[in-house]
């Protein structure tokens, strides 16, 4: 196990006993929304608040944020009051509102790598959840909406159990708290048909989303962990999940708190409030699905989005904390071992120190 080193935290200025729902990196800033409703742009170096960098009341009881990858430049946030609303940080107002008949709260929120799509999940309502499908250039009205794939909340909480695949547009992944992970095809409006497949995880979705181009975790509120495969065609029908069952054990935690992926690793956030510790840990695919846990990395009295030099987490305090990775530490160690003539290599070294991504 190797511990990181804690660098400084931040309130971003929020009122007395709020607290932090989501941090996600935004154009080399930090974005967060908190129980306020509240969102706020921080200065990922500094941890301070950006200029004009807080939009009170986005929502009557804001859910989720999400960025546009295509528009650096753009959040989007969702509520239970029934709205999904876009914000531009240069001009910093809201630009966007989407919104459907139902009134039913929106709890989840994707948007397609290409920025086009957005999709949105609600919670149970008149006996109903839907998954609701905008084209976000066309945004008066839905494309889309299916109401009878889900018989229970449509929820998010962070990571989605709503994504759009990386390199498919119209593939759609969504899980809720009825048990079951669904994968449409967006690109077909009749909901028999755009369903195209459907896993019973057998407990209510607490995490779900794709981590790879053909296989997607399912994580339920009890902690039982399993990756399935993505049933591109009839041939995959017969592929057995990789199923781990309660990870609690073999994780030493008592919650596990995010599963992230990003191209090339899988990591997961595992907690445990008796020890207050965050433990990250990697998920490796080959030779076949394991836990790395020789090299996880512990971040002591943590309360978290990629993993890189500097990870950033934030929780029920109203904190955003930086810390610094152990591979940096001891970068920065043979770095000040090093005779002075390798300046090459401390140069290299410095440029990988700078580089910040949020967890």
């Amino acid at each position: 196990m190797r511990t990181a080193a804690f660098l400084g935290h931040s309130s971003s200025s929020l009122p007395a006993d709020s607290y932090i729902y989501t941090v996600l990196p935004i154009n080399g800033n930090l974005s967060a929304i908190s129980s306020d409703d509240s969102l706020r742009v921080l200065d990922q170096t500094t941890l301070q608040l950006v200029p004009n960098g807080v939009f009170d009341n986005v929502h009557s009881g804001v859910t989720c944020l999400k960025s546009l990858d295509a528009e650096w430049n753009t959040l989007l946030t969702a509520g239970r009051d029934a709205k999904i609303r876009s914000w531009d940080l240069r001009a910093g107002t809201k630009t966007v509102e989407l919104k459907h008949g139902s009134g039913s709260p929106y709890l989840s929120l994707a948007a397609s790598h290409q920025g086009t799509m957005i999709a949105a999940g609600t919670e149970l309502k008149h006996a109903q959840a839907a998954v609701v499908i905008w084209d976000y250039r066309s945004p008066i009205a839905p494309l889309s909406q299916y109401v009878e794939s889900h018989n229970d909340d449509v929820t998010d909480t962070n990571p989605p159990w709503l994504q759009f695949h990386s390199t498919r547009p119209s593939c759609l992944l969504s899980g809720s708290t009825d048990g079951l992970v669904n994968i449409y095809d967006t690109a077909i409006s009749d909901e028999d048909d755009a369903i195209v497949q459907i896993t019973n995880h057998g407990s209510s979705i607490g995490h779900t989303g794709f981590l790879s181009n053909s296989e997607f975790f399912a994580l339920s509120h009890d902690e039982i962990f399993s990756v399935y495969p993505l049933n591109e065609s009839d041939e995959r029908d017969d592929q057995a999940p990789t199923v781990f069952g309660d990870v609690r054990p073999i994780l030493d935690c008592e919650y596990v708190v995010d599963v992230i992926s990003a191209p090339g690793e899988v990591i997961i956030g595992a907690g445990t409030h008796s020890k207050h510790h965050l433990d990250l840990i990697s998920l490796r695919s080959s030779p076949q699905w394991s836990f790395d846990l020789p090299n996880k990395i512990c971040l002591p009295n943590a309360h978290g989005e990629d993993i890189s030099s500097t990870l950033f987490t934030a929780g029920e305090d109203g904190l955003v904390k930086a810390w610094r990775s152990p591979q940096v530490e001891s970068d920065l160690n043979q770095r000040l071992d090093d005779p002075p003539k390798k300046k090459k290599r401390r140069k290299e070294s410095s440029a990988k120190e700078g580089r910040f991504k949020p967890y």
